[in-house]
């Protein structure tokens, strides 16, 4: 895996697509509410951590490869920080389902397995 940029674009749009979808569902369905907005919640908070994520192996990379000689972090503290904001977010207003957002702070990393596999095929990593 040379280049994550197909990867990162790919999961990205997938989950700007899902977002889509959520909001539309806010909008138009009423008794689920409450999950569609924690779920996009969840959503842009798992996108952010991602991308973040991303960015911090890059340089963590490019360090290694230049042998820099600097100290380096994958931004964990960052990420589980903008994580629990999320979560703490959905705790404290009623409109916002815990238990979606929780579950949509997982899902752009798990949409990378299947992109990965999918890119792989085609030859595009």
């Amino acid at each position: 895996m040379d280049n994550m940029t197909p990867m990162i674009n790919t999961v990205t749009r997938l989950t700007v697509i899902i977002m889509s979808g959520l909001l539309m569902g806010w909008a138009l369905h009423h008794e689920t509410r409450a999950v569609t907005l924690g779920m996009s919640l969840g959503l842009l908070a798992g996108l952010v951590n991602y991308r973040y994520l991303a960015v911090k192996v890059r340089n963590v990379t490019h360090s290694v490869a230049n042998q820099d000689g600097k100290s380096f972090s994958l931004g964990f503290t960052t990420r589980i920080c903008f994580a629990i904001l999320a979560t703490m977010f959905s705790v404290k207003i009623e409109h916002f389902s815990l238990e979606a957002t929780i579950a949509g702070l997982f899902i752009p990393q798990l949409l990378s397995i299947p992109v990965g596999i999918y890119l792989g095929i085609k030859n595009k990593l």
